[in-house]
């Protein structure tokens, strides 16, 4: 994989997980009523939220980062297919 498609994977894959974190943070808002559990441990917190919240990040944001991965490597492999069906005279 080239130097661009590397960096440009790790930009759409960082820039994904960050919308996506945002998107399930205002969806979470809505649907509770209350802001995500936080990072530092709070005792009000109930379990069941955190362990909810948690599965969700964890899960959106991989799927995000396996389909930008996906995504840029199917790119990759489109221009070597280009590249190699080019023949020198």
């Amino acid at each position: 994989m080239s130097k661009a498609i590397d960096l440009a994977s790790t930009a759409a894959s960082l820039g994904g997980t960050a919308v996506a974190t945002k998107v399930l943070t205002a969806g979470w808002k809505k649907v509770t009523g209350n802001e995500p559990p936080a990072k530092n441990p709070d005792p009000d917190e109930a379990w069941r939220d955190i362990i909810v919240w948690a599965l969700l990040t964890g899960l959106v944001t991989t799927l995000v980062r396996v389909g930008v991965q996906r995504a840029m490597a199917k790119i990759n492999a489109d221009n070597d297919q280009d590249n190699t069906s080019q023949t020198e005279i």
